[in-house]
């Protein structure tokens, strides 16, 4: 299993209808293109603000599929001009689960 863990910032103003409009009109999107969500995180103690995803895919080739089919969905880039003024300091990682434990 490959993980795509995401991290980004919004300002304390943003966070309601962020989250609304994230519900609304960007999961439904993100599970229409096969994304598998482990969950998705906002901190409670520690950077106001601070959101994290969690995505599960088989394999790189998963992933890199997915992505690209993503990004490329003209309703993702019309998504994103509504989001992308509200996010900040997004960062991306992906990660593989050790071998000695059984992945989520």
């Amino acid at each position: 299993m490959v993980y795509l863990h995401v991290t980004f910032h919004l300002e304390a103003q943003d966070v309601e209808r962020f989250e609304t409009f994230y519900a609304e009109e960007f999961y439904p999107v993100i599970q229409g293109h096969g994304f598998e969500a482990v969950g998705i995180f906002k901190t409670l103690v520690g950077a106001a603000g601070e959101f994290t995803e969690i995505w599960r895919f088989r394999d790189l080739q998963d992933y890199e599929r997915k992505w690209k089919a993503l990004m490329s969905d003209p309703e993702v880039q019309k998504i994103f001009e509504t989001t992308g003024p509200m996010v900040k300091g997004e960062s991306f990682k992906l990660t593989e689960s050790v071998a000695f434990l059984d992945a989520p």
